[in-house]
């Protein structure tokens, strides 16, 4: 009779005697692999004509545990069996937790540990067989039972050291196991497939951020030289609440730029970051035992990393990088104390910390993060800057849809959308490194840290923390939910674009009906350009789709650019899933229509926004076709007088067609008067820079004056000063904007508003006309 079939007659009549009559077939089944393991792992549902469904008996799943320390007990039995029966025994007796203190890593198949490593050794084997009994569905205490003696009944060798030796490799030799009752079981470190998620956080820098540098150096300009203005009107005049608002509220727009100027600054100096970290918060090295055990355990699951002790109390562990592939972990006395209370609770918090730099997001988050700062900021400065300013004014009595009230509500809104993407990378990333935590120390270790061992804090401050770390439910659920529950965790990311795209359809659409719009009129506009939302991100969505589906290729060798370690491939069937959700996105971006367009209005009664009546100077025409393309010549003079269009200067231009014709303020009659106007009347560009209008419809109300263009390249900047006079006097208005002169016809966007002249009634009452319109562009006579 072979060594399995012994063994597992032997394992069965001491730890599951109802067992022990099929022992014999059960272990060659094992051993075996294939199909014949699967039955034995099976959990069957009941099928018509059966009486029900039935779960694996335990001796499958013993067998299966001590294939998974196989390697660990081969080095044990080589070294000293005998001293570490009786640790086994005392630790049995004394009633201590399965995971002994100082745990190494998990020796290799005959590799023997020296005698000061038995114990640490020891203590790994007990814990990952306790944990892989617990994956399978056996209850926390009979699986600290089964552990126990089952590990003793090996250390016996009443059967024989060879025997127990051949029964461990023919376990060891076998066929790699599965997951069985649709689970993946916990293995050695370094070694678990589906604990590590993609890295959001580094896909968000590399595909969402860096490529916005220029655009994001460019509008910090730009925001620097109009908030210059705002201040100065708002230093002239103090009572002035409009431009007080608009100032305050401008000041978030700077916000984005200096999350992605720091953000990368932050990851180019990791070493500066880190000396910066250690002066701030006081970090010391320490000569603590308690220390020196913390920091051996950290170092065996990532050579890289050491400790740091700080003085704070309110603090478990906190990473910070001081190198590339070079993190400290910065320990606090709670920790300390929990260290002693509850070791295994200890022993995922710092695990936790580890796994940010086995993953390399310990260069973005951690201690000393100044993306992480700043994103936390947002919160704060949206509050004080936005909501508050916008609180204020209604309070004293403002009124109305107002470019000042739509403009506090752009930036308030605008502010947590923009909070969306990155909030969701930095939640992954915890909940990543939460996984990594369960699958050496066990969920109930991650439980127990997350639980009592967390100071609860004030309320403000875990409304702020929620910027940062996912709620505490939703962490004890993937606690609950391990191993499974990689499909859900790793489709996050992706989903928070679905979150994104809804909180901008729900703005798009408040603010459109704030405009004089209908709620049928917004719906078909939003609805009408949410193939172009899509569109604007195709290539993102399709690099988080290509990153899903070959995220268990990638994996291993993402660990090893961080960590000198191995690790398994990932299981490919959860991430197959969660590519469905950017994949469907895609597909979205490439679906047809375009956006609504909107005709002429005529200067008559408000027709409907929908399909307002031609003017009454005739009917609207179409572009005429003309050149696609302008013919390549040079500028000539200090004006870039190239043809427009194929048109030569100086040029006719009339709008055919408005695309979108949004009104901010004032009477919602107005939007249909002022298009009309505009689509009556013939705009001039001259080659010496003058734009200047002819209002054909013949009225006095309106009084344009000389304005002027700038070209570069295919674009046209242009700004156009018209006089409206009024019952109660004239008020100085300006069209400003610019022209699309390349891809076919073309394309007017535009905002007609009254000066700014710091007086926040009037510029309350002044209504605002934003539009995109479609010209036809002839050579003038």
């Amino acid at each position: 009779m072979d060594a399995v079939a012994v063994w597992s007659r032997h394992l069965a009549a001491h730890l599951a005697p109802h067992e022990a009559a099929s022992a014999e077939r059960v272990g060659t089944a094992y051993v075996a692999g294939g199909r014949r393991r699967r039955d034995l792992m099976r959990s069957t549902t009941p099928e018509p004509g059966g009486f029900g469904g039935a779960g694996p008996g335990e001796l499958p799943i013993i067998l299966d545990g001590l294939r998974a320390v196989a390697g660990d007990l081969l080095g044990l039995l080589a070294s000293h069996p005998l001293a570490n029966l009786l640790v086994l025994v005392a630790m049995r007796g004394a009633g201590r937790p399965a995971r002994d203190p100082s745990q190494a890593a998990p020796h290799g198949y005959g590799a023997p540990p020296s005698p000061a490593e038995a114990v640490p050794s020891l203590g790994q084997t007990i814990d990952a067989l306790r944990n892989r009994l617990t994956a399978q569905g056996i209850p926390a205490d009979r699986a600290d039972e089964l552990t126990y003696d089952t590990l003793k009944l090996i250390f016996q060798q009443d059967r024989g050291p060879a025997e127990i030796e051949a029964f461990l490799r023919a376990l060891a030799g076998s066929p790699p196991s599965g997951p069985a009752a649709g689970s993946t079981p916990p293995s050695a470190p370094g070694e678990t497939s589906g604990w590590m998620l993609p890295p959001w956080l580094w896909l968000y820098f590399l595909g969402v951020l860096a490529p916005s540098v220029p655009s994001a150096v460019e509008g910090f300009q730009d925001d620097v030289a109009g908030m210059a203005t705002l201040v100065g009107y708002l230093a002239a005049n103090v009572q002035r609440a409009g431009t007080a608002i608009l100032t305050a509220a401008g000041v978030l727009e700077f916000l984005p730029a200096l999350l992605l100027l720091t953000g990368i600054l932050g990851v180019l100096l990791p070493g500066t970051r880190g000396r910066w970290a250690e002066r701030r918060h006081r970090l010391q090295p320490s000569d603590d035992p308690v220390i020196g055990e913390m920091t051996a355990y950290v170092r065996r699951q990532a050579p890289a990393a050491g400790l740091r002790l700080g003085e704070r109390d309110d603090r478990l562990a906190r990473v910070y990088p001081v190198g590339w592939r070079e993190a400290r972990v910065a320990v606090y006395p709670p920790l300390l104390r929990l260290w002693s209370r509850d070791r295994d609770a200890a022993q995922a918090v710092l695990l936790h910390e580890v796994a940010h730099l086995r993953q390399g997001d310990h260069l973005i988050v951690g201690l000393a993060s100044p993306f992480a700062w700043f994103v936390r900021s947002w919160g704060v400065a949206l509050t004080a800057l936005a909501l508050v300013p916008a609180a204020v004014y209604l309070a004293v009595g403002g009124t109305g849809t107002s470019p000042v009230l739509n403009s506090v509500l752009y930036v308030a809104v605008a502010v947590p959308i923009s909070l969306i993407l990155p909030v969701a990378g930095l939640w992954v990333a915890e909940l990543s490194a939460d996984r990594y935590a369960m699958s050496v120390a066990g969920p109930a270790a991650l439980a127990r840290a997350l639980g009592p061992a967390r100071p609860a804090g004030p309320v403000i401050g875990r409304l702020l923390g929620l910027l940062s770390h996912p709620p505490l439910r939703l962490r004890l659920w993937a606690a609950r939910s391990w191993p499974r529950g990689t499909a859900a965790l790793a489709a996050l990311w992706p989903l928070a674009f679905v979150v994104r795209l809804i909180a901008i359809t729900v703005y798009e659409l408040f603010a459109r009906m704030l405009n004089g719009s209908s709620f049928t009129e917004a719906v078909q506009v939003v609805a009408g350009g949410l193939p172009e939302e899509l569109s604007s991100v195709r290539t993102l969505l399709a690099e988080m789709a290509a990153l899903l589906l070959n995220w268990p290729l990638i994996a291993p060798l993402w660990l090893r650019i961080w960590a000198p370690l191995r690790a398994s491939r990932h299981r490919f069937a959860p991430y197959l899933l969660s590519a469905l959700v950017p994949g469907l996105l895609v597909a979205g971006g490439f679906a047809a229509g375009p956006a609504g367009e909107v005709s002429v209005a005529s200067s008559g009664p408000s027709p409907s926004a929908a399909s307002p009546a031609q003017p009454a100077t005739g009917p609207v025409t179409e572009p005429a076709a003309g050149p696609a393309a302008e013919p390549a010549t040079e500028r000539t003079g200090l004006v870039d007088d190239r043809p427009w269009t194929g048109h030569s200067l100086p040029a006719d231009l009339r709008i055919t067609t408005f695309v979108r014709l949004d009104q901010q303020g004032g009477d919602p009659g107005w939007k249909a008067r002022a298009a009309g106007r505009l689509g009556a009347g013939v705009w001039r560009a001259d080659e010496d820079g003058r734009l200047t209008f002819s209002d054909l419809a013949g009225g006095s109300d309106l009084r344009p004056g000389e304005g002027g263009w700038l070209r570069i390249g295919d674009e046209v900047t242009f700004w156009l000063p018209i006089e409206q006079v009024t019952e109660s006097g004239s008020v100085a208005t300006e069209i400003n904007g610019t022209i699309d002169l390349g891809g076919g016809p073309a394309v007017m966007n535009a905002l007609w508003a009254r000066k700014p002249d710091g007086s926040a009634a009037d510029l309350l009452a002044s209504p605002a006309l934003d539009f995109t319109a479609r010209l036809d562009v002839r050579t003038a006579p």
